[in-house]
């Protein structure tokens, strides 16, 4: 009988050992796990519209470019209501110059169609313009480049624009020494 309770005390024992192992093994894989998941949203930065659009700028040496109030944006894309939520853009203040930066931030993936249509319109009516009138400036509207890099849309009007789409590239995926 005294055997009997040595052996239902040994498997107590064994059986408290494992459940303690199975607990720390547990803990030790949350926590494992909630590190990942930690680490994975730190590298994903966040950007305003406005630094992106400055660091293309700054980046490929734009010179004599003003910014535009987001406000006034709507002065040259017609961007219907709810689609992004920044915007920036950059302007030549050279008339023989016809270098153009802008940058949005979609609200949503369902929004990056009304963008897009939005300027395609932006373009055409700047191609249509130029068209035999300005052979210059109708070829820098021609090379005109628009990049989606999800949520974030950039738009070059610029004689370098797959360059400026490079350098944008470059920034939001983390390969570009920027920090926001």
């Amino acid at each position: 009988m005294a055997e009997e309770v040595k052996k239902k005390q040994s498997n107590i024992a064994l059986t408290a050992l494992i459940v303690g192992a199975i607990l720390l093994g547990a803990a030790a894989m949350s926590a494992a796990t909630l590190a990942l998941i930690n680490s994975q949203n730190s590298n994903k930065k966040v950007y305003t519209a406005s630094y992106l659009a400055s660091e293309v700028v700054k980046k490929m040496n734009y010179e004599n470019l003003s910014e535009i109030s987001p406000s006034d944006i709507s002065n040259y894309y017609d961007i219907p209501e709810g689609v992004v939520t920044d915007s920036a853009m950059f302007v030549s203040t050279r008339s023989d110059s016809y270098t153009e930066i802008a940058c949005f931030k979609l609200k949503s993936n369902e929004s990056e169609k009304k963008l897009t249509k939005s300027i395609d319109n932006y373009i055409s009516a700047k191609k249509k313009t130029y068209q035999n009138v300005d052979d210059k400036a109708y070829a820098v509207v021609s090379a005109a480049k628009t990049d989606v890099h999800y949520p974030y849309v950039i738009v070059v009007i610029s004689p370098d624009s797959d360059a400026a789409v490079s350098t944008f590239e470059s920034i939001v995926s983390n390969t570009g020494q920027a920090s926001a």
